[in-house]
């Protein structure tokens, strides 16, 4: 065959397939955004967040060229060609599909927080592109008995598109705040009219809830309650609002009833609450949106029933490839409405209004709905954190391209899992493995904060130093901890004299020397060391991986150095029990390194630190759990320094890659009262005589 010929066959088969390739494409890119957008609430996984981040920016891409194709081949209808012999080829209404698609899936508006500032873009682009389907419409009036199929499909394309542009802007930063500060007296005056201050320290959970209206809710309800109720609470927070003082004496004495676990799993179904705010289209239902919903679903279901008819009665003549995939595209429409129904009446915003109603049949379907979610194994976090060792990362300084090349394909070579080579592929070493946090990690944080809450006194009318100020008491950062342990004399320069990426290094260096020097010299339970070494590992995560969520300084310059030295040494590191050298233990590795000393890196006051750590404990006859017990609540003291110390924006980016520990974490700090966006019932007084809001 001619090369020319070939080359003209192609040509005419892509000019017959081109538009009904890219209206498939759309519908495909539809179906895996409504199916996977959501998944990221709770997962990590880097191969998912590759896929929905490719079908976000190309969806909108795809609707868009398609479109103006598609408005161009209708100005040709009487144009023929060898592939499509039928004028009328190209149907009308597929025009206004395009702009359902536009619209988008429930479960996906937005992949990160600075697409809500695009709303106004959206609202250009839906102009434009409701100008372009008008225009393919209008091109075909008249021609063609399929054109009234496509009018209640334009009526749901533009209900699907703008609902999508008022979803972005209620969560772009300047309206969500304006939203906030409108509603936060309303809010919170009904705690002031319901709860007096004086009755708050000695009130229990039955008068709470009655003053609530929690009572009357089912049991199992209740955490959605609560849940919603802590919601509306980081809503104003996330806007940089302060709380009242009755407001969060609400929630520190709804959490001051649960246990770690019960306060966690709230804490989840909040976060839940809030990034369907930020991302999706999934919020609470209202009349409207119902009303909405529902034309929406009965303009598709009727332009189906329509083309069906209009096909079985032979109305128009269409090839039987347009018929197909016009089938595909009404019914893979109505098909994706029902998903997305039901997708809503399983959420916890439908379960939250169905108990609201206070009815026996609203119970008897939240009941059903409950136990589909557990049978479904519903999630709302995967409950695991990021770990990242510094011993295991080999660290080395730049070579040459070579080297850099073959280093990078061994690691690829190294992958476990189809995640684990993708994360190396584009270059996130900085993650290299997962550790679920335990019962233990959730009781151990929460019994932490409960006791940071305790020295700390809403009520008292002076500050108490040492006592009463929340600013000093948000500031440790370790030294607490060893001032209660008794130890702050041997171990306090650790955190006073650096600073915290200095301070976080050096004792995630120093925890892993001594525990692999008790590993090596089998002290104790290895099970001991579990809690210390995960938080450790996961700190240090967050300084390679979300430096933005730590406070600022060097960190990177820092963990550079302290890496490429501690690698020149990673033979120590690499066997246990049975490294090189036999008799190898902290002060064997500290004598090696003390001729490297760096003026950025702190390995060598690491090692010196690992040292006092294991004398302290033989000297004082500290026991091995004892020590390691200590090290644990020193990185849940730094865990919840950097959690107050993180801006609510980074934790609300956070939620679109699953959540991270350290926002869980600052979200029980805030809701037991440790924040300073909670005003005192001083302040408050203080505001008001001063002429404040």
């Amino acid at each position: 065959m001619d090369i020319n010929n070939l080359a003209k066959r192609a040509k005419e088969l892509w000019s017959g397939w081109e538009l009904r390739s890219l209206i498939l494409l759309s519908l495909f890119l539809q179906i895996l955004l409504i199916f996977i957008g959501n998944r990221r609430k709770y997962s990590s996984r880097i191969l998912l967040g590759i896929i929905v981040w490719s079908a976000y920016l190309s969806a909108d891409s795809v609707a868009i060229f398609a479109l103006g194709l598609a408005s161009r081949s209708q100005g040709a209808g009487s144009q023929t060609t060898p592939t499509n012999p039928n004028p009328n080829l190209i149907p009308a209404f597929w025009a206004p599909i395009f702009l359902v698609h536009l619209g988008g899936p429930d479960t996906i508006t937005a992949y990160a927080l600075e697409d809500n500032e695009l709303w106004l873009r959206h609202l250009l682009q839906l102009a434009t592109q409701t100008t372009w389907a008008s225009y393919a419409l209008f091109k075909s009036w008249g021609k063609d008995p399929l054109i009234l199929i496509a009018i209640p499909i334009f009526v749901a394309g533009m209900i699907k598109y703008g609902e999508r542009i008022l979803v972005l802007w209620l969560a772009s930063s300047k309206k969500f705040r304006a939203t906030q500060n409108e509603e936060v007296e309303t809010f919170q005056g009904k705690f002031d009219k319901q709860l007096k201050s004086h009755d708050f320290l000695d009130m229990s959970i039955g008068p709470l809830k009655e003053c609530l209206k929690f009572n009357g809710i089912k049991p199992k309800a209740l955490y959605l309650h609560e849940a919603h109720l802590l919601f509306q609470m980081f809503k104003i927070l996330f806007a940089d609002l302060a709380l009242s003082h009755s407001s969060h004496m609400a929630s520190y004495h709804i959490l001051l009833n649960k246990n770690a676990t019960e306060a966690f799993n709230v804490i989840e179904v909040e976060l839940g609450f809030m990034y369907d705010v930020l991302f999706t289209k999934v919020t609470r239902i209202c009349p409207l949106r119902s009303i909405l919903r529902s034309i929406s679903f009965l303009s598709f279901t009727s332009a189906l029933v329509a083309f069906y008819l209009m096909i079985v009665n032979k109305c128009s003549a269409y090839p039987e490839t347009e018929v197909i995939i016009s089938y595909i595209l009404l019914g893979g429409g109505v098909v994706l409405e029902i998903y997305a129904v039901i997708m809503l009446l399983l959420s916890d915003w439908a379960m939250y209004q169905l108990t609201l109603l206070k009815s026996p049949w609203a119970n008897s379907v939240y009941s059903a709905i409950y136990c589909i979610s557990i049978f479904f194994n519903k999630k709302r976090w995967e409950r695991s954190m990021a770990q990242h060792d510094l011993a295991d990362a080999q660290i080395t300084k730049n070579g040459s391209l070579c080297s850099t090349v073959k280093n990078y394909l061994a690691k690829l070579r190294g992958s476990r899992t189809a995640d684990d080579f993708f994360r190396k592929l584009l270059g996130k070493y900085n993650i290299q493995g997962w550790e679920v946090v335990s019962f233990e990690l959730k009781d151990l944080i929460f019994d932490y904060l409960k006791d940071k809450r305790s020295r700390y006194s809403h009520q008292m009318p002076h500050t108490d130093p040492g006592r009463n100020d929340l600013k000093e008491i948000l500031a440790e950062r370790g030294d607490q901890v060893l001032k209660s342990e008794g130890c702050f004399a041997e171990f306090g320069w650790s955190v006073i004299e650096f600073d915290f990426h200095a301070t976080l290094l050096l004792w995630h260096v120093a925890t892993d020397i001594c525990y692999r020097d008790d590993v090596l010299k089998r002290r104790g339970d290895a099970n001991n060391f579990t809690l210390s070494r995960s938080l450790s590992n996961y700190m240090l995560y967050l300084l390679c991986e979300l430096p933005n969520m730590l406070p600022k300084g060097i960190g990177e310059m820092r963990y550079k150095q302290t890496g490429i030295q501690l690698t020149e040494f990673s033979w120590c590191w690499r066997v246990i029990p049975a490294p090189p050298v036999t008799k190898w233990d902290s002060q064997n590795f500290s004598d090696l390194i003390r001729k490297k000393e760096s003026n950025v890196s702190v390995l060598h006051d690491a090692c010196k630190l690992a040292k006092a750590l294991q004398s302290h404990q033989v000297q004082n006859r500290w026991t091995n759990e004892r020590k390691w017990m200590m090290i644990s609540k020193m990185w849940v003291e730094m865990l919840t320094y950097a959690a107050v110390q993180c801006g609510w924006r980074e934790h609300g980016q956070a939620l679109t890659h699953g959540g991270e520990l350290l926002t869980r974490v600052c979200l029980l700090m805030a809701h037991l009262g440790l924040n300073e966006q909670c005003v005192t019932s001083d302040q408050k007084t203080n505001s008001k005589a001063e002429g404040g809001p």
